[in-house]
């Protein structure tokens, strides 16, 4: 097949500065690594806020918010883009970053998705004396926030609040921002700039947003979490301000502008991690990762060359995709999502984007990326019977609204698909690299 990406082997070097947030049980996190990482690295131990049981029947309705949330904070991504870069986004016409009130802001606008089956989390430190936050690391969005110490509901009470007084470091920005996370879901808050550090690696000037009152979408977490850090590019940001990865990268704090992601099993040889500067080939199956241009710098956006299910032919051409840590599922445009269930025999259309395949023979799902085939985990896209004792298993590719702004012209890559990859996100070069899991 012929694509916009080249296959390049990524070469390590011996000597980098690097951070590593690791994905894992406690008492995993000194597993011995058969390929030892570089002198430097820290481990720092994330858990995912609701494990996946594809046993047990999945809550339909919080999958179908999930779709609606994933697309609202798009669209914020969008409207930062015009704000930010002066120019509507590819993925968005005129009408759709113009003509809605949601986009209306002051100063700063975030949006901040609940997650839905699950959400990858981490300690962050910010301020000066440093205080810890446990925070969800998305790649869908590019804007850091926490709680504000103006919060003093219950539900802010039970999470550490940054207060801007008690930290040396601390810079109010004096520009205030309004946190929209669903039509009827939105905070407010403050832009400050501060010290920050993540997996042993420590940024100045930081900015980000301190909100004065706790997400109602938050509340649905196992481990709920005390804020949102985003990993895109500026353009998309709220406060037109360089992302986390980008702070490190711009001070110097990596030496290789890149950030990359296992989201595989924890096993003794690997767990779960998010590593600022370097590759982890300890959980690499092969050491050549297949690159893919970013096709439009602002969210991490590639070329999804086709989709399959099965031997069938392909029924998804070349669209745009978003890569989303943020998202535990695949997101399709509703005709095309149409047509790749249409050829797996005995799927149904069970309503809210969600549709399901006989448990009995769950398919493998094939998304063809910079001219590589790459095979969906069938337990990952299995998202559970759709009720106890049934037969038909709830698929994890679901199908955008069709009177959801956007109109939506690109697919999501969520969880369904990540897990079974390790996943390489560069700045340097702009491009987004795929790997088969070791595990």
């Amino acid at each position: 097949m012929v694509s916009c990406s080249l296959i390049f082997p990524f070469l390590r070097s011996s000597t980098m500065l690097a951070a590593v947030i690791a994905v894992s049980a406690l008492q995993l996190l000194a597993a011995a690594s058969p390929f030892p990482l570089p002198d430097g690295v820290q481990r720092i131990a994330l858990t995912r806020s609701q494990q996946q049981n594809n046993t047990v029947p999945p809550d339909l309705k919080e999958l179908a918010d999930e779709v609606g949330k994933t697309l609202f904070k798009h669209i914020v991504g969008l409207q930062s883009y015009q704000e930010n870069v002066g120019q509507v986004h590819p993925l968005a016409s005129v009408s759709d970053t113009t003509s809605r009130n949601i986009y209306k802001r002051g100063d700063g606008f975030v949006s901040i998705q609940s997650g839905g089956a699950g959400l990858w989390t981490g300690i962050m430190e910010a301020g000066t004396p440093a205080q810890r936050y446990r925070v969800g690391f998305d790649t869908g969005s590019a804007s850091l926030v926490l709680l504000s110490s103006t919060c003093t509901s219950s539900e802010c009470q039970s999470h550490p609040r940054y207060n801007p007084t008690t930290s040396r470091t601390s810079v109010d920005r004096r520009k205030q921002f309004n946190l929209k996370i669903t039509d009827s879901d939105s905070v407010m808050g403050d832009q400050y700039a501060d010290t920050i550090s993540v997996g042993g690696l420590t940024a100045a000037g930081q900015v980000f947003g301190a909100a004065n009152r706790y997400p109602a979408s938050f509340k649905n977490f196992a481990i709920p979490p005390d804020g949102r850090m985003g990993l895109a590019y500026q353009a998309i940001s709220a406060y037109n301000a360089y992302s986390v990865p980008q702070t490190l990268i711009a001070q110097g704090l990596t030496s290789f502008p890149v950030f990359s992601i296992y989201l595989g099993p924890t096993t003794p040889y690997a767990v779960p991690e998010i590593l600022f500067g370097d590759i982890d080939f300890s959980a690499i199956r092969f050491s050549t990762l297949t690159y893919t241009p970013v096709t439009s710098k602002g969210f991490w956006q590639i070329a999804l060359d086709s989709v399959q299910a099965g031997s069938n032919q392909q029924t998804v051409g070349c669209t745009a995709a978003i890569i989303d840590t943020g998202s535990s599922l695949i997101i399709g445009d509703r005709v095309n999502v149409d047509k790749l269930y249409a050829t797996i025999p005995g799927s149904r259309d069970i309503g809210g984007g969600m549709y399901t395949v006989p448990c009995a023979s769950i398919p493998i799902i094939t998304l063809t990326i910079g001219g590589t085939a790459i095979p969906i985990n069938p337990d990952y896209f299995n998202q559970g019977p759709v009720s106890v004792g049934s037969s038909q298993c709830v698929g994890g590719i679901a199908a955008a609204p069709q009177t959801s702004p956007p109109r939506v012209r690109y697919w999501t890559i969520g969880d369904v698909f990540l897990r079974g990859v390790y996943s390489v996100f560069d700045f340097g070069e702009n491009r987004v690299g795929f790997a088969p899991n070791r595990f």
